[in-house]
């Protein structure tokens, strides 16, 4: 049955797409990769996310078949996009780090739905595409304003108006990717560095990654602002504290888990 598999080990979620070889997203698979979001968020022995596809591909995104029966009964395709955005959405705040490992094709709302995490491991085979545009329309979860920010305004528009697939080195070269491994070792690599991320400092990453988000809405000096206001809160923290004090025993910190 399809369906977001969950595994849990050493303080990293995993979540796996698992529906067929595409790993497309049916509305009942978004519905479950929020509740799994609410549940990991909410659970103090998680640190961090990885999210990867179970099959040989990352995510093809929107269910066609679906998106083909809503408009087949009049309705359209909003209440399948208003869905996609609210799970998009729910993910890219997520409080703790996402890590996504693809192998295969990543398409359509697969690749909106890589622009929600903070890091992206790409096997050697990976490949990318937004293929709206064959369809007629163009995407609508989030890709026209989260692929700019990532790629740049020429880069993303091309993606968008040709459909076409983007090789996994030249997604690293165009700030896609993150990284690149061999074919094979994306989810190994990413988990790697989702337990490395689930040992830091709980607290600091939040807040950077609060500001990150901010800086494409805030002006200079309200993102001044609010990192001088992350610095007197984290200047208070006990993760300061650990980590000063393994900085001066020249010992690995072992940061609390505080939120």
């Amino acid at each position: 049955m399809a369906a977001i598999q969950a595994e849990t080990s050493e303080g990293v979620a995993t979540l796996l797409i698992d529906n067929g070889p595409s790993g497309s997203l049916t509305a009942a698979m978004l519905n479950e990769l929020m509740d799994h979001l609410g549940r990991f968020g909410d659970d103090d022995h998680i640190g961090a996310l990885v999210i990867a596809g179970a099959g040989p591909n990352f995510c093809a995104g929107s269910d066609i078949g679906e998106l083909k029966a809503l408009n087949d009964s009049g309705r359209g395709p909003l209440p399948v996009l208003d869905l996609e955005n609210r799970a998009f959405d729910r993910l890219a705040e997520f409080a703790k780090p996402v890590v996504a490992a693809v192998e295969g094709a990543a398409s359509g709302g697969g690749v909106e739905l890589l622009l929600c995490c903070d890091l992206i491991v790409v096997g050697g085979r990976a490949r990318f595409s937004l293929p709206e545009i064959r369809l007629g329309v163009y995407p609508g979860a989030g890709g026209v304003l989260r692929l700019p920010r990532r790629i740049g305004h020429a880069r993303a528009l091309e993606m968008m108006l040709l459909g076409e697939d983007v090789d996994a080195a030249t997604a690293l070269g165009w700030g896609l990717a993150n990284r690149l491994v061999e074919e094979g070792a994306a989810r190994e690599e990413a988990s790697r560095l989702a337990r490395r991320l689930a040992r830091g400092p709980r607290l600091a990453q939040r807040r950077l990654r609060e500001a990150m988000r901010s800086r494409w809405t805030f002006g200079d000096e309200e993102l001044q602002a609010l990192v001088r206001g992350h610095a007197a809160e984290l200047g208070a923290s006990p993760d300061v504290a650990e980590g000063m004090r393994a900085f001066f025993a020249r010992e690995r910190p072992t940061f609390n888990r505080g939120r």
